[in-house]
């Protein structure tokens, strides 16, 4: 019994690839698709690429910065050369701010190109020093704005918003232009049943899709990208997402079609339901997220800065308003005995930035706070719209998505407290930066999220997709019992 269906599907799919092979609208979609497949991993791989040249850039030269800084401190030291008031090695002010700020980066993971996800908001660099964290948190490029308002173009976008549209073409029809076209009465006249010939058209089609949307980027990846060779376990997750989306939509048209409407009835309830769950429901779904959990305004947060620096400058005014030493000293530049005398207004802007740190943390934390349970409910609420627990999934398997980035600012205030705990204690007791101490400045290593807490994320968004899928195809099966073939 087995044996005979499995030749009655098999039929089907030999029948269906028939049909489609002659179709030329159909070659003509395909075709565009796997455009936009080829297009958007090329962008991806483009803006992933520009971004990870930028932060080896951005590495290279700290560490020639910080070499180059140490062989001018030693001539300093050894008198052949007379230090600068702002590019002095030896004063622990210049050497905490300007001067020698580095870099903490997060890099990209392999998976980065098939989802850029929100690195056009989120920077994946910051230069550290003993600044408050409020200024160098926002010192970074402005992108785009059209970037900022649409998102780049990635695999991600095509998977999520046009994928489905492609299976409502391929679809729509499955029974009702069968039905239309007088076939399905012969056809069904067969020892073939409804589930069998349904069940074949939907695995040919699908067969097709995700062999454009899973294994033509997967296979351009391993070529262009070859450390996605160590990231088996992230693209196996990926291709599970994207192939348990497709499936919510299949299920979708099956269920549409199952009712027995019309080919063009069915087209359009596809739509609908693809601009309410695409479209409409991740907006709904932000709007609640923000309703219930607002963060504080970030126009608010800027006027609180300013605020803070106002008062932080007034307090240390008397400082602030001293002429730099070096002016009527020049040897107040030159280390002695392990001390560099540091004049008023670098130590006023140092306990300026102190001040506004300690004053703004709270109003940062806050935000932090609120952002962390957005995030939560957007999460937990996702099953309301497939394409968020897709996208949720896709992007945190490729690293790009908000929570990574978020792990990535925890371990920012980690490096700037270290920072500023090496640079600080030094400016006030004016002890200069000798040689010995560079070693011992501190240095940003990123630590990668945990494993396990990704999967769990990706775990999530799986179970989001596939039960709402089960649901529909209990739909279908319970109405395909009920079809009415005339």
């Amino acid at each position: 019994m087995h044996d005979t269906q499995f030749r009655r599907f098999g039929m089907v799919l030999r029948h269906e690839l028939r049909l489609l092979t002659r179709e030329r609208a159909l070659w003509v979609c395909g075709l565009l698709f796997l455009l936009l497949v080829g297009y958007a991993i090329f962008n991806g791989m483009l803006q992933t690429s520009l971004r990870d040249q930028a932060q080896a850039a951005l590495m290279r030269a700290d560490a020639q910065n910080r070499a180059s800084q140490l062989a001018q401190l030693n001539r300093i030291m050894d008198g052949t050369e007379t230090p600068t008031p702002f590019g002095n090695p030896a004063s622990p002010a210049n050497m905490g701010g300007g001067l020698g700020a580095h870099y903490a980066v997060m890099p990209s993971l392999p998976l980065a190109p098939v989802a850029l996800g929100q690195t056009d908001l989120f920077p994946s660099q910051f230069k550290v020093s003993y600044d408050s964290k409020v200024d160098f948190i926002h010192n970074n490029d402005i992108e785009n704005p059209w970037h900022l308002l649409s998102g780049h173009f990635d695999l991600a976008f095509v998977v999520v918003y046009l994928l489905p549209l492609l299976i409502f073409a391929l679809g729509h029809n499955l029974l009702s232009g069968e039905k239309e076209d007088g076939t399905l009465r012969l056809l069904l006249s067969q020892p073939l049943s409804l589930a069998t010939l349904i069940g074949g058209k939907v695995a040919l089609r699908a067969l097709v899709l995700l062999t454009a949307a899973v294994l033509v980027p997967v296979a351009a990846l391993l070529i262009a990208r070859p450390q996605a060779l160590q990231a088996a376990g992230p693209t196996l997750w990926w291709a599970l997402l994207v192939g348990a989306y497709a499936l919510f939509w299949f299920a979708a048209v099956v269920a549409v079609n199952a009712f027995g409407k019309s080919s063009a009835a069915n087209a359009m309830i596809l739509m609908v339901s693809w601009v309410l769950l695409v479209l409409v429901a991740p907006v709904l779904l932000n709007l609640a997220a923000a309703y219930f959990d607002p963060a504080p305004s970030r126009a608010e947060l800027a006027t609180r800065t300013r605020v803070a620096t106002a008062l932080a400058m007034r307090d240390h005014a008397a400082l602030l308003s001293t002429d730099y030493e070096h002016m009527d000293k020049p040897d107040a530049l030159i280390p002695r005995d392990g001390y560099l005398k540091i004049s008023g207004r670098p130590l006023g802007h140092a306990r300026v930035e102190r001040q506004v740190d300690a004053a703004m943390q709270p109003e940062l934390d806050r935000f932090d706070a609120q952002m962390v349970r957005q995030q939560a409910r957007i999460a937990r609420y996702s099953f309301l719209s497939p394409a968020a627990a897709a996208f949720e999934g896709i992007t945190a398997r490729a690293g790009t998505g908000q929570r990574r980035h978020a792990h990535f600012m925890r371990q920012i205030d980690v490096y700037h407290l270290a920072w500023k705990d090496f640079f600080l204690p030094r400016i006030e007791a004016s002890r200069a930066i000798s040689p010995e101490d560079f070693p011992r400045i501190p240095v940003f290593h990123w630590q990668e999220e945990d494993p396990a807490a990704v999967r769990h994320r990706a775990l999530r968004s799986l179970v989001q997709l596939l039960a709402p899928t089960a649901l529909l195809l209990a739909l279908a099966c319970w109405r395909l019992r009920r079809y009415r073939v005339v």
